[in-house]
């Protein structure tokens, strides 16, 4: 069985854009049936250097960006489907 689709959410403690957008993106994602693997910003100093100062960060497999700062359901809807239909 093959696994789950999944995005990466790059997040820090302490930050209410970055609940609300885990809010966003839980919604978003159970439409699809796709999992949301959260990332602390302090566990990984390249994650650091890469996204300290645009949390939340939504990360598709390949790394690229889906969405960050206030994240939307008009930007990820899209995105996810893509990511549904390709994996």
């Amino acid at each position: 069985m093959a696994d789950r689709p999944y995005v990466e959410l790059i997040t820090k403690e302490n930050c209410p854009l970055c609940e609300t957008g885990a809010e966003t993106l839980q919604r978003a994602t159970a439409k699809f049936n796709i999992d949301v693997r959260e990332i602390d910003i302090f566990d990984d100093d390249d994650i650091y250097d890469a996204y300290s100062t645009r949390v939340p960060v939504v990360l598709a497999p390949n790394g690229s960006v889906i969405d960050e700062g206030k994240l939307s359901q008009a930007k990820l809807t899209p995105a996810l489907l893509r990511l549904k239909v390709s994996g």
